[in-house]
């Protein structure tokens, strides 16, 4: 029988790790993600979903999430960079570590 607990530390501790070491830290095109964002009211919104990419947003950047909508649709989530609280992962292959980019390679689109 395994202990869970020993488990999520030991992943955590590798997540922990990875992070110290990065010059910049980048989510997988794909990857599950849970995102805390600022919502216009009074509580923040939530948005589980897939990553699909990084867009503009008027002169703004934002990142985008395939999700579920009430209808059962899939749907793009558009969430701008500066409305971002907190993106969340639990799964160390999620995360990957880039480099810092120079000028010319801020912007990335989806397609």
């Amino acid at each position: 029988m395994r202990d869970e607990g020993n488990v999520a530390k030991t992943n955590l501790s590798r997540i922990a790790e990875l992070l110290m070491n990065m010059d910049m830290i980048e989510i997988k095109k794909g990857g599950k993600y849970r995102v805390i964002s600022n919502s216009g009211k009074d509580e923040p919104m939530e948005t589980m979903g897939e990553f699909v990419g990084y867009t503009l947003l008027g002169e703004e950047g934002a990142v985008c999430f395939r999700i579920e909508a009430e209808n059962g649709k899939n749907v793009l989530r558009l969430i701008p960079v500066s409305g971002l609280i907190a993106i969340e992962f639990g799964d160390e292959e999620l995360l990957t570590a880039g480099k810092k980019a120079d000028d010319s390679d801020k912007t990335t689109y989806f397609n």
